[in-house]
């Protein structure tokens, strides 16, 4: 409850970079409660193409210089229709591997990272604790507490990759070696998973404390707003194992977490993943589900079904798609539960645009 009051309160005030978040705010909730008066339409676009755009790996050893660089982002990015402005923390996907000892590793020309595999076998018990000393989890709580300094009253704190406790394993034993093991050490990955998620949770925590003392506000890498806290898990290893095992292995864990931050946004990637749509869609506990087609697969629009099926089912929907795909996906789903963030558009007036015929379409 206390978080939910001061969420409500930072909600109430405008933020430098959005005067409108009041009101975008208040939009959001009624896309979480399945009440929104129209879709969301989410675009952004930068004006100036001479700044570092990149997640400066390269400065997380100098916060300041981190902190500046990651502003001006903020500064010369304009936001369109239901877009919010904020930095994330990011040391990478799957950062909660890292934080529960996974050896990580920074790719600077992919701004990604990667981790090494620690778990060689489940013979003798393994620890799942969380360490305040670690260093990745360290550093990752003095930036979101230096990050939300600067944010309060200005912009939000994006938490970065919480994901979810099979994909954290699956970093720690090897996605591969954790395929034999749905087979030869099915009850210890479903226990290990409990413990995952119960680090996750204490992990989780602390960052929304951290963000919410500083009065910023916590927002997730989708960027919708939530008066209650809410988690974003991934389960990327679904793409490997077929409908029972996601039902038994994956989504106990995800619902625990869903249950347990409050609100969530599950992050469904790529058609692979797409055959887990309506265990997704029947669980209670997942709120919302976000789509990516994926690189090299077909549009949003080729997965219409799944989407109308999870509407069915009460859930809201976040979907990543080109402008063109919009007007025939809003004929078809139902506007009160869906957001679609455009990232093709290259200028002010098409985004402007594409937001002024949502308007007078579902006015």
């Amino acid at each position: 409850q206390a978080w939910h009051d001061q969420l409500i309160q930072i909600s109430s005030q405008p933020l430098k970079h959005c005067q409108a978040f009041p009101e975008i705010a208040r939009r959001w909730e009624g896309w979480w409660n399945g009440t929104s008066e129209q879709p969301l339409i989410l675009s952004q676009l930068s004006t100036d193409a001479d700044i570092r755009w990149d997640k400066a790996f390269d400065l997380l050893d100098r916060p300041d210089e981190w902190l500046r660089v990651r502003r001006r982002q903020v500064e010369e990015t304009v936001h369109f229709g239901e877009a919010l402005p904020s930095v994330r923390v990011d040391f990478g996907p799957v950062a909660l591997a890292a934080y529960l000892g996974t050896p990580l590793h920074f790719a600077g020309e992919e701004q990604t990272t990667w981790q090494d595999t620690i778990i060689q076998s489940w013979d003798a018990p393994i620890s799942i604790e969380v360490d305040w000393d670690n260093r990745w989890l360290k550093q990752t709580l003095e930036f979101l507490d230096i990050l939300a300094q600067d944010a309060q009253g200005n912009y939000l704190v994006c938490l970065p990759d919480l994901t979810g406790a099979i994909d954290a394993i699956a970093n720690m034993r090897g996605p591969a070696d954790l395929c034999f093991d749905l087979f030869e050490n099915r009850e210890v990955i479903i226990a290990t998973a409990k413990r995952v998620v119960d680090a996750w949770e204490t992990i989780f925590t602390r960052a929304y404390d951290t963000i919410l003392a500083r009065g910023a506000g916590p927002i997730q890498w989708v960027t919708s707003w939530s008066d209650t806290s809410y988690t974003l898990p991934t389960c990327d290893f679904n793409a490997l194992i077929g409908p029972i095992d996601f039902r038994e292995i994956c989504l106990p864990a995800l619902a625990d977490q869903a249950r347990r931050a409050g609100r969530c946004v599950f992050h469904l990637d790529g058609p692979d993943a797409a055959r887990h749509a309506k265990a997704l869609g029947e669980d209670p506990d997942i709120t919302a589900v976000q789509f990516t087609p994926g690189a090299g697969t077909p549009s949003a629009l080729a997965q219409l079904a799944m989407f109308q099926m999870l509407q069915e089912h009460g859930k809201s929907l976040f979907l990543e798609v080109e402008a063109h795909e919009i007007r025939e996906l809003a004929t078809q789903l139902n506007p009160k539960a869906v957001a679609y963030r455009v990232s093709d558009l290259k200028t002010a007036s098409e985004a402007e645009d594409l937001v002024a015929w949502r308007d007078a379409t579902f006015s």
